[in-house]
């Protein structure tokens, strides 16, 4: 699969398909997937990360010490 890392706030990075479009306001973030539906919601601080709302078949990992956030699921074709 091919990613793209994408600089957020705070040094966090999010890795995730290239297609995908994030936008922010402010430290909140949606991540819209191929077919313009929302996949994640979330908002970061320095040491945390809030989830506030996730698409029900989304795969993610979250790692904490590299301050990284990683879509695993793929566009459909």
């Amino acid at each position: 699969m091919t990613t793209k890392s994408n600089k957020l706030l705070y040094g966090w990075t999010l890795i995730a398909h290239p297609t995908y479009q994030i936008f922010t306001n402010k430290n909140s973030y949606v991540i819209i997937d191929e077919d313009n539906d929302v996949m994640l919601r979330f908002t970061i601080q320095e040491n945390e990360i809030e989830i506030q709302g996730a698409n029900w078949n989304l795969n993610y990992k979250i790692n904490l010490g590299f301050k990284t956030i990683k879509i695993i699921n793929t566009p459909e074709t």
